[in-house]
């Protein structure tokens, strides 16, 4: 009770930031900031060379696998399956250091959805279009999750959590 009527307080000074489009844009900027967060924490606790390795060798791996299967080479397979097998045990781990920061962070967005939610009420955003499942209009959820997506790949990209994979040509002899 004391709590909505602190809210109400405070909002009725930025009552202008619950109207489109001012409302579309500050949960943009929510987004960005929660991206950038999640993501900087991300670079801090996962050893970036580790990963960048792991992953390229783990494509190169598929890579293998899937030209020792269409060549039918029995040995090949079982050798490059021996090795994703110990490959697995690394990229578990890895994971598991990602879902640490998922979980440190999950209680403040929570908190903050919360907030969110009592704030934006109705509609904050409106599409140019008919979006298929969500239409004309946006609400809080289907607005964040629109920008957290796209901001995150962003982000993400220029941060360098994420990266591109050269192919390379494998020759693998037949058995």
């Amino acid at each position: 009770m004391e709590s909505t009527i602190i809210f109400r307080l405070i909002s009725q000074n930025i009552s202008f930031m619950q109207e489109p489009p001012m409302s579309a844009v500050v949960i943009l900027l929510i987004s960005i900031a929660i991206s950038i967060t999640t993501t900087m924490a991300n670079r801090m606790v996962v050893k970036m060379d580790e990963y960048k390795k792991f992953t390229i060798e783990s494509a190169y791996l598929r890579q293998e696998l899937m030209a020792a299967i269409r060549s039918g080479n029995q040995r090949q397979i079982a050798k490059i399956q021996k090795q994703q097998q110990d490959m697995m045990k690394i990229q578990q781990k890895m994971t598991l250091d990602r879902m640490k920061i998922m979980l440190f962070f999950f209680i403040p967005f929570i908190l903050i959805w919360q907030i969110l939610g009592n704030f934006f009420v109705g509609t904050i955003a409106y599409l140019p279009f008919d979006a298929p499942w969500i239409g004309r209009e946006l609400s809080v959820g289907s607005w964040y999750i629109m920008c957290s997506i796209s901001t995150n790949v962003i982000i993400s990209r220029a941060l360098g959590l994420t990266f591109e994979i050269e192919p390379r040509k494998i020759e693998v002899k037949k058995s």
